[in-house]
């Protein structure tokens, strides 16, 4: 990420705590709609069916300055930076495909790295969809609230759905900045066109603390969002509930609050 920071913008506790709960924000208004378009002409003229080459993990950044342009809009930097601070590590990139007719979904995985000091210390992964992406295109699908569940990546690849469960479909340019523990999947595409999805996975090179606006970070109705969390993942059941004070100690660690 670039270090200049002073027109990134900070995500506002309300969001933050949104991204504390369900693992995950999603944005449709950050990138224009000419830079979508020519990052999609970009992935229609990339080869579709080149695996991803763990030698080569930015193949599609270093392919594509409109994908490069995208992630350095100041919207963008300000979510990214927000979750893991200035300066963090383009770990990898991909751009993930799923062709015309496709009919098999892909199953349930995570991407984490079972920090030791999870869920304080995360990675962030940025997926952004630079064309419309309607439901059966297969957008990923992903589990709000799984973040908080520690688990490896083969541990719920026998799941099917789940009640809550959501698809991040929506007009060209979406981005949904994920927890690195929320469980996803891609989808079946139904339709005759090529679903792309540009991938990035970021590195925190700081303490995840006070990285946000945290004005308001101890408002009433940030409290009350926290009472009513529960009721926001009904597939958790009577266990989530066990969450309630680890997420809070979670929450005020991230604004920098006394213990």
């Amino acid at each position: 990420m670039t270090t200049d920071t002073l027109a990134a913008p900070r995500l506002s506790a309300g969001d933050m705590a949104r991204f504390v709960v369900d693992g995950f924000l999603e944005f449709g208004d950050l990138v224009p709609a000419d830079l979508n378009a020519q990052v999609h002409a970009d992935a229609l003229a990339y080869p579709t069916d080149r695996p991803y080459d763990p030698n080569k993990p930015r193949e599609f950044w270093d392919a594509s300055p409109a994908v490069r342009e995208v992630f350095d809009l100041p919207a963008v930097r300000g979510v990214v930076e927000s979750l893991v601070g200035p300066e963090a590590v383009h770990d990898h990139s991909y751009l993930h495909t799923v062709p015309p007719g496709k009919r098999e979904a892909q199953r349930w995985h995570v991407d984490s790295s079972l920090a030791a000091d999870h869920p304080r210390q995360f990675d962030v992964l940025v997926c952004y969809f630079p064309h419309d992406a309607p439901p059966a295109m297969g957008p990923t699908m992903v589990l709000p609230g799984s973040h908080l569940r520690r688990v490896s990546y083969h541990d719920v690849t026998r799941y099917k759905n789940f009640v809550g469960q959501r698809q991040l479909h929506g007009p060209g340019g979406r981005i949904a900045f994920l927890h690195e523990s929320l469980w996803h999947c891609a989808q079946p595409n139904r339709t005759d066109r090529w679903r792309f999805m540009f991938k990035i996975r970021y590195l925190p090179r700081v303490p995840q603390q006070g990285l946000f606006d945290t004005d308001g970070w101890d408002a009433a109705g940030i409290d009350a969002f926290y009472n009513d969390a529960r009721r926001r993942h009904p597939w958790v059941g009577d266990g989530f509930a066990a969450m309630g004070p680890e997420r809070r100690k979670w929450w005020r660690y991230l604004a920098g609050a006394p213990a």
